[in-house]
């Protein structure tokens, strides 16, 4: 009698509720509200609100139904297990012990909810579910496409779920509504590569092994709650499928990390968050300075963000390095011009990779690094947070070409005194924000286009810096140092820029 009780209180709290408007799976525009109509006058407590392909209206699904229901699940576990070269997810909740401490009864529902979840999007992207343990989920995909279109999908229905109070009440399962959290938080490590597979002689279903498998995990150990992470050749294998199936993800390079795996093997791998559109804060609208010199309030942007990935080491810049603060950078051009190689050859090519290496080095000594926010066959746009670190930088680099061991590793014929045009830029800039493919810090405003024009302007192997003049004004020549010389080159009309700019030659005193 007393079971048949339990199960007619649990008829009655996971009763289905009215219709309600389909909730979209993927935003195209960070601007779309979450906001879901429902035409009940209140929701139950721990049920889900499931979407389906189509556009009418549905009805919501009983939580308990559809963790329970056989040939759901039976769906989930029928899908084929992919092979080859395979895309490994791994799933964890931030914070579950003290939740299941805390409030067990409200943990199982709220289990129950996630586990719905997961199982629903996995399926809805040809997911094969390898394992769970607790709340952890291992689930493996024939293309990064779908492992990051199933881990998207979840994010964005864990957040508009209906969690149990007990949850919300709970420091980490609490809504938060300028960072976009609500419920559990869960974390997602993704990684594609080759893999080898057997069955598992007891479940009878395949697992994997090999390098991918271990840095899939290191990622989800990286992971804060509600976050994305994989590797960047993981994303780079997605290709130019991201905007068309992902729903324009917001993407953001973390840098390079060392990563161990649980027998304390060292891998560096560098890693990028992926964020689906509607959860993502907008950084260009956070970051820059209006038209009328104020600096954006970034108090009134609401979205996720996460603190710097908790690694061993941080062997790169990342996204979270690029210099913003009061809506100001300085920015530097890099065109090198000294190879006089063709495109293409060899030689060229061999040099490039010897030039970025050094470029890349020298950003990383300056004290904070310099940032790279783009290069394209020899051509870098670079941002630093003062003019000083900017000219010191360009001086070191022409110096390490010159006299220094860098010339050492360039083969053919080139012109080493002569090897860059340097320009370099300060000001305030529009916006920046995370590029839509590459990650990087992408800035906007005139200041980019006139550090562009200085560096073109230059001689080859000269360093100039360009003071932008308002209304004719003059201003004294910049000072660097005693180790530093300047000398102005000239009041120069540039292509594009719609005020004069001065413009001072910078070299090592001799």
């Amino acid at each position: 009698n007393n079971n048949n009780n339990n199960n007619n209180n649990n008829n009655d709290i996971y009763k289905p509720m009215a219709k309600s408007r389909r909730q979209t799976i993927m935003s195209t525009s960070s601007e779309q509200t979450q906001k879901v109509t429902n035409k009940t006058s209140s929701k139950v407590p721990g049920q889900v609100y499931c979407e389906d392909d189509d556009d009418d209206d549905n009805n919501s699904v009983d939580t308990m139904k559809w963790a329970l229901r056989t040939s759901f699940i039976s769906v989930a576990k029928s899908l084929s297990p992919p092979e080859g070269n395979v895309t490994i997810v791994y799933t964890d909740v931030q914070g579950s012990t003290l939740l299941w401490e805390s409030c067990p009864s409200a943990m199982k529902k709220a289990q129950d909810i996630h586990d719905t979840i997961m199982r629903q999007c996995y399926s809805n992207h040809k997911g094969y579910e390898i394992s769970t343990e607790g709340d952890s989920f291992n689930v493996a995909f024939q293309h990064p496409v779908d492992a990051l279109a199933f881990a998207l999908q979840a994010q964005i229905k864990l957040y508009k779920a209906d969690w149990p109070q007990e949850i919300l009440n709970h420091p980490d399962g609490k809504e938060e509504p300028y960072l976009k959290f609500k419920g559990l938080r869960v974390r997602f490590g993704i990684n594609h590569g080759p893999t080898t597979n057997q069955i598992h002689r007891i479940t009878g279903r395949m697992i994997y092994a090999g390098e991918g498998v271990k840095i899939a995990k290191a990622m989800e150990g990286l992971c804060h709650g509600g976050q994305i992470l994989c590797t960047i050749e993981t994303w780079k294998a997605v290709g130019g499928l991201a905007e068309r199936y992902l729903g324009r993800p917001q993407v953001m390079d973390c840098g390079e990390h060392v990563l161990f795996d649980a027998n304390r093997t060292r891998y560096s791998r560098r890693i990028m968050q992926i964020v689906p559109n509607e959860l993502a804060f907008d950084f260009f609208e956070a970051r820059g300075q209006a038209e009328d010199g104020t600096v954006k309030d970034a108090s009134l942007v609401r979205g996720r963000l996460f603190p710097p990935l908790p690694s061993k080491k941080q062997l790169s810049t990342c996204f979270l390095n690029a210099p913003y603060m009061n809506g100001r950078v300085v920015i530097c051009f890099v065109h090198t011009v000294g190879l006089g190689d063709e495109d293409g050859s060899e030689n060229r090519i061999h040099n490039l990779l010897k030039l970025a290496k050094n470029v890349r080095k020298l950003l990383l000594r300056s004290d904070p690094p310099g940032y790279e926010c783009q290069e394209d066959n020899g051509c870098w746009m670079l941002a630093f947070g003062s003019v000083d670190k900017a000219v010191l930088f360009g001086v070191q680099l022409m110096e390490s070409i010159r006299e220094g061991g860098a010339k050492e590793h360039l083969l053919g014929d080139v012109d080493c005194q002569n090897m860059y045009k340097i320009g370099i830029v300060s000001g305030p800039f529009t916006s920046m924000g995370p590029h839509k493919t590459s990650g990087l810090a992408d800035y906007f405003g005139p200041i980019v286009n006139r550090a562009a024009r200085v560096a073109s302007s230059c001689e080859p192997g000269q360093l100039c810096i360009g003071i932008p003049l308002a209304n004719g004004a003059r201003i004294a020549p910049p000072n660097f140092g005693p180790s530093i010389q300047v000398r102005l080159l000239g009041i120069r009309q540039l292509k594009g820029v719609s005020v004069d700019v001065a413009v001072y030659g910078c070299g090592k005193c001799i």
